[in-house]
């Protein structure tokens, strides 16, 4: 397993005429996680895609339990519990305020600069599994 957690607080441009966090909102935050998540491990998106390489979204799920509010601070963990294959599965979970605001997942695959999918280059692929690897190894202790 992979983890990665960050905080935004809400601004109140993320905000609706209820008060609260726009739905669409809390998508751009999985990014923003997802970003930390990878920058953990040791890559860096702009490198994977100077290199000719892409994980666009191929599917994206949130499930709304209670809303963020302007000014709130939200902590956003991102975690990969499955070991990554062609196929990366990263599930988030969003809290302020003591409770789960916010729980889902994104389903990302490696493509190239034409849009067609590809195995994960050999050195990405390499700190993914060496990353979940060492995690998934420290557990067992």
């Amino acid at each position: 397993m992979i983890t990665a957690t960050t905080s935004i607080r809400v601004r109140f441009a993320e905000t609706d005429a209820m008060g609260v966090v726009y739905h669409a909102n809390y998508l751009p935050w999985c990014e923003v996680a997802r970003l930390e998540l990878i920058e953990s491990i040791g890559l860096n998106y702009r490198n994977i895609n100077e290199q000719g390489y892409h994980l666009p979204v191929l599917e994206e799920y949130l499930h709304y339990k209670f809303p963020a509010k302007y000014d709130d601070i939200v902590e956003i963990k991102a975690t990969i519990k499955e070991r990554p294959a062609v196929r990366v599965k990263i599930e988030y979970e969003m809290r302020a305020n003591g409770r789960v605001l916010v729980a889902g997942y994104t389903v990302h695959a490696f493509v190239d600069s034409r849009g067609m999918p590809v195995k994960p280059p050999k050195e990405i692929a390499k700190k993914l599994l060496d990353a979940y690897d060492a995690d998934a190894g420290a557990e067992k202790k």
